[in-house]
């Protein structure tokens, strides 16, 4: 027979607390609170009953508060919101004030009910949001909106530390504040107690972080609405911080390997010409050995090649039963000196073989720029990105006439995998908030902030891109920038509203109970705030109002 080992306590306590959370229950427990909450305010006469019937009330609606604040002890959170909230409550009864502490209770229950029904309709709409994609992106994004480990920021984990910050003080400051006036002013330490009670209740950090998850849900269903699949929400919050993207140009905005379209040679017979080429460029990992190694059927005889050189952006170098045969385009060429036909005004990049010093014939490959990304660069300036730095593995003229084209801000050319990774360290050490958009050539995870992949591989990528949807790249990162704008939106009337309450506590304008009130409305205001994410920000709709 086994060992029987008794369940820990904290174990235990937390399936109790489960238990006597759950819906059902909990709506049960708040009915029986508010019964005998009701009957005590009814029986005003009798101060022991009355007071009796409130405990009742308080246990009934808080008896989970209870467990929760006892597991905080035990793992020295002195700070938490279940202590704090039955100091506050114990010290109500303890003022004479019963009906405030149960109220407390009773209204700290229904929000916490309320937030989570609020949260759970929030993600609802979130995957929603997925409904007319594939069903691998739903699947993926969901499996992200669903996990709440993902949904972290930075900005939260700063609010969540102020606030607690705040709370000490606050506490210090309530804590002189109930000790100190009574002495110097003529007010009672009854009344200076329960203003100090009112001032330590507003600063719990509920409001202020309550909707960030939320927000944080949405914004990862309403970016795989533009076919971008964000892994977390601390990448979306880097994203939105982002001035510089670094593109390859490589399956970005030109297919990630070229097409071979025409071969003219007035030497050698076609079959004869690529068998040259073929051979040449087996060994080259440069996109245009990728569209000669698709062209070529016929059997390669590897024991001719030796002495292979690869000219990263230019061409390469080898050896062919002791032939040298370099395979380039005319910028290789005319930097050694040696002489290649004139191609004027071509469409597309040409390559030219050489055999032994001679001038055999040349290729003409495919390099249309891909239409869904023509207008990648401008679109991403429009939001946000204020530097765009081209990559390319082609020759100098080549790439910067394309640079050119798509409006980049600077052009790396001649970029093998060795020179892209320095490139993006280069670029990043320079500009900290930086994007790498690519879509293969480099597996491991960049220097830059941000790895942006257009594939379905998700291996080195901080988000995918749907291949058809790069276009909506730039539409993504907007709604990356309105989860970050949500966010502090939603901090700043929070903590706007907690200055308030502490001006109001101060004076003894409000209750115990209507400050807890008031904080349940300002999360659930948050809360609802957040659907805002896939709406245009208020100050764009009011320039847009003002210019009708």
């Amino acid at each position: 027979m086994g060992k029987h080992t008794e369940p820990s306590k904290q174990s235990t306590n937390a399936v109790f607390e489960g238990l006597l959370s759950s819906n059902h229950v909990l709506i049960i427990r708040l009915v029986i609170a508010v019964v005998v909450l009701i009957a005590a305010l009814i029986l005003r006469d009798s101060i022991v009953l009355r007071t009796v019937l409130l405990v009742v009330s308080a246990v009934s609606a808080g008896f989970d508060i209870v467990i929760g604040a006892i597991n905080s002890f035990e793992k020295q959170d002195f700070f938490a919101a279940p202590v704090l909230l039955l100091f506050v409550v114990l010290l109500s009864f303890v003022i004479g004030l019963p009906f405030e502490g149960a109220l407390v209770v009773i209204l700290y229950q229904v929000g916490q009910y309320l937030v989570k029904y609020a949260t759970d309709h929030s993600i609802g709409s979130a995957l929603e949001l997925l409904q007319y994609q594939s069903e691998e992106t739903r699947e993926k994004a969901t499996a992200v909106i669903v996990d709440d480990e993902a949904s972290g920021t930075e900005l939260e984990g700063e609010m969540r530390q102020a606030a607690n910050t705040a709370l000490r003080y606050a506490m210090l400051f309530a804590g002189l504040f109930a000790v100190l006036i009574p002495l110097f002013t003529d007010m009672s330490f009854r009344e200076a107690i329960r203003r100090a009670l009112a001032m330590m209740a507003v600063c719990t950090p509920f409001s202020v972080v309550v909707s960030f998850p939320t927000v944080a849900k949405i914004a990862t269903g309403f970016a795989a609405q533009f076919g971008t699949l964000f892994n977390s929400a601390s990448v979306m919050e880097k994203t939105a911080s982002a001035d510089t993207a670094i593109i390859d140009k490589n399956g970005v905005f030109t297919q990630s390997s070229p097409k071979l379209l025409s071969i003219q040679s007035d030497i050698l017979d076609k079959k004869v010409f690529m068998d040259f080429v073929a051979h040449a460029v087996y060994y080259s990992e440069q996109p245009f050995a990728k569209a000669i190694a698709d062209a070529f059927e016929e059997e390669y005889r590897l024991e001719l090649v030796s002495d292979f050189n690869d000219i990263p952006g230019a061409g390469c170098d080898a050896k062919i039963g002791g032939a040298l045969v370099t395979f380039g385009t005319r910028e290789l060429f005319t930097g050694r000196g040696e002489a290649v036909p004139y191609e004027a005004n071509s469409d597309h990049p040409v390559f030219y073989l050489m055999v032994a010093g001679k001038y055999i014939g040349k290729i003409e490959l495919s390099d249309d720029v891909n239409q869904d990304s023509a207008s990648l660069i401008e679109d991403l300036k429009i939001n946000g990105i204020s530097q765009c730095v081209l990559m390319t593995e082609e020759g100098k003229d080549e790439s910067e006439h394309l640079g050119t084209t798509l409006d980049a801000d600077a052009v790396y050319a001649e970029c093998d995998t060795e020179k892209k990774v320095k490139v993006i360290a280069k670029v990043s050490a320079e500009s900290p908030n930086s994007l790498f958009i690519y879509a293969n050539g480099i597996e491991q995870h960049s220097a830059a902030a941000v790895d942006i992949r257009i594939s379905s591989k998700t291996k080195y990528a901080d988000a995918l891109v749907a291949p058809d949807q790069v276009g909506d790249l730039p539409a993504a990162i907007k709604a990356c920038r309105r989860m970050k704008e949500v966010m502090q939106e939603n901090g700043l009337f929070a903590y706007l509203i907690k200055v308030l309450m502490i001006y109001l506590s101060i004076l003894g304008k409000v209750s115990i109970w209507f400050v807890f009130f008031i904080d349940i409305v300002a999360g659930l205001a948050t809360i609802l705030n957040a659907i805002r994410v896939t709406q245009e920000p208020l100050f764009d709709v009011w320039k847009l109002f003002r210019k009708q």
